[in-house]
């Protein structure tokens, strides 16, 4: 054991935490100690400091930092361990505070608390912690009076830049730009990691107006790319209340993280949230050394359990590699986003994606076809385009909007799009079949629309004869009250005024055995119980129009269709997504 300095008097500052003094000091007039204790009784070899493993703490959870003591001396952990001016254990500034010290017959444990922080960059919510053992006796030990110091980040879960969804489980690995493997939770900002980016992946903070697509929804027929570093920008922890986990923890997450997969329902490559990959999807990873491997998903694990998570966000790119698969990250701000699960149709007219060529048509009537952006090849062709199916109508002209940015088809008698089987424009109508879904349509009337019935999408028999089911815009009075109206049900909901050239989007969920229930932008505006009714009758799929009536003779801008029924908080979503461009 340490040997060196070991005198009376500064054993009396060791036990007392005093400074020291001239007073005449004995061992026995040590409280506890005997005549005959030895001065090495108190001595210490060693001291260990261990600071907290995470970089970032959030607010309201304890981390503990701790000294440690090497062959130790009978009466060390009873006399000296346990006085309290023997220890520094302080922050630079209020974002942390060290709580009551707890002693044992081994370390010294110190809680460490992030404290309330005001809205901020995390370096300004920093604190470094100072750490260091000196009690004027054990000179010699080693570690003695070394400051060790670590700067920690206290996070304030209420002021998060990203919500709790694209998240990593504390574990997950990460590579630096050098080739050491970081736990993601020991991340700090300005760490270069490696990523691999697929060719051509559009930028994640893109204007909503932008012709281009959203990342989201980026799709390449083969896995095109190249390797390159990012670096982190910005660190969130959180908390949630279970996670996902594929083929056994090749990768744990939330169920909205995204990876890079290659989608065996529609044969491609995208970002695809781990609760969206079924079994057979192939998620793809990357090293240095193997390249690009594709682990085919054979098992998918639901954990519900209490967890800490972290986001991060990288730059240039954003795309990072987690326990080596392909992810995205969030980004710096809360964007609105179309949600994706069950999303299997997605016509829009501003999007240059959304025609053949990826060009936006010219202002006019073009006569090809509308295409999806979900990647499920549920595109649509206007009517006057000739068919096999027996479809018979005109086409919807094309307006390239003027001083907003909104595009949109103008729709006029008899004009409208379908979907039928025959024809098979990149894929069938299945998708179209659920025993629950939701309509989405951005309508404006240029006009109020006279008293009758106009179809927002509907099914029909083919050839074209019977209704099998509708959507509609109902007038009721010719002069701006309008109701949503359901074909089968029989369903109104509860009269709306609507004002010309204005931008409304209309919705409609349903379910089997379910609520039905319609909307006006945000607002839902009525409800019917659905009953036994399903819509899994195989059918043409018309928008705007049937063949001969109920045209849409209104603007119609972007279509979706989902295979589930959206929430109020979700159609909530769609509205934020679009209405820079429509409202």
């Amino acid at each position: 054991m340490a040997r060196t300095n070991l005198s009376l008097g500064n054993l009396y500052r060791a036990v007392s935490g005093s400074a020291r003094t001239s007073q005449a000091v004995s061992l026995g007039g040590l409280s506890g100690a005997t005549n005959n204790s030895s001065l090495l009784g108190f001595a210490t070899d060693a001291v260990t400091v261990t600071v907290p493993t995470y970089t970032y703490i959030v607010e309201s959870t304890t981390e503990n930092a701790q000294f440690s003591f090497t062959s130790t001396g009978s009466l060390f952990y009873s006399k000296v361990q346990q006085v309290t001016n023997n220890y520094t254990c302080s922050f630079s500034n209020a974002n942390f505070s060290p709580g009551t010290r707890t002693y044992s017959t081994g370390p010294t444990v110190v809680p460490l608390t992030p404290a309330s922080i005001a809205a901020s960059t995390y370096s300004e919510a920093s604190s470094v912690l100072t750490m260091q053992y000196a009690d004027g006796y054990n000179l010699a030990a080693t570690n003695y009076g070394v400051p060790t110091t670590k700067t920690l980040y206290a996070v304030d879960v209420y002021n998060t830049i990203n919500q709790p969804d694209f998240c990593l489980l504390f574990g997950t690995k990460v590579t630096t730009a050098s080739g050491t493997e970081l736990n993601v939770e020991d991340l700090v900002v300005g760490d270069r990691i490696k990523a691999w980016v697929p060719a051509g992946l559009p930028d994640e903070s893109q204007d909503a107006e932008s012709e281009n697509l959203d990342w989201r929804f980026y799709m390449l027929e083969e896995s095109d790319g190249q390797s390159q570093d990012v670096v982190v920008s910005d660190i969130t922890f959180n908390f949630a209340s279970g996670y996902y986990e594929l083929n056994g923890g090749l990768i744990k997450a939330t169920g909205t993280h995204p990876l890079w997969v290659y989608d065996v329902e529609i044969n491609k490559y995208h970002f695809k949230t781990i609760q969206d990959i079924v079994i057979g999807d192939k998620v793809v990873t990357y090293t240095d050394a193997d390249g690009l491997v594709e682990v085919e998903v054979t098992d998918i694990g639901i954990i519900n359990q209490d967890i800490e998570i972290v986001t991060i966000n990288v730059e240039n790119a954003d795309v990072y590699l987690a326990n080596g698969v392909i992810s995205h990250n969030k980004g710096t701000t809360t964007q609105p986003y179309i949600p994706s699960s069950g999303l299997r149709m997605y016509l829009d007219p501003s999007k240059a994606s959304s025609f053949p060529g990826g060009t936006l048509p010219a202002t006019g009537t073009p006569t090809t076809d509308w295409l999806d952006l979900s990647g499920y090849g549920t595109g649509v062709r206007p009517a006057g385009v000739s068919n096999a199916a027996g479809f018979s109508g005109g086409n919807p002209s094309y307006n390239a909007g003027a001083s907003r940015k909104e595009k949109y088809f103008v729709g006029s008698s008899n004009s409208f799009w379908y979907k039928d089987d025959t024809t098979n424009i990149n894929g069938g109508y299945t998708n179209f079949n659920a025993s629950e879904m939701t309509v989405i349509a951005w309508v404006r009337l240029p006009s109020h629309l006279s008293t009758g019935y106009y179809q927002i999408m509907g099914k029909k028999a083919v050839p074209p004869s019977t209704r099998l089911w509708g959507l509609f815009l109902r007038s009721t009075d010719g002069a701006g009250t309008y109701a949503i109206h359901e074909s089968i049900l029989q369903y109104n909901s509860t009269f709306t005024a609507l004002s010309t050239n204005t931008w409304y989007m209309i919705s409609y969920t349903a379910k089997l055995n379910g609520t039905n229930v319609g909307y006006i932008d945000k607002t839902a505006s009525g409800t019917i119980s659905n009953g036994s009714l399903d819509y899994q009758t195989f059918a043409a799929i018309q928008i705007g129009g049937e063949q001969n009536a109920y045209t849409l003779t209104s603007h119609l801008g972007p279509v979706l269709f989902y295979n589930r029924q959206l929430t109020s908080t979700e159609i909530g979503q769609v509205y934020d997504y679009f209405s820079p461009s429509y409202k």
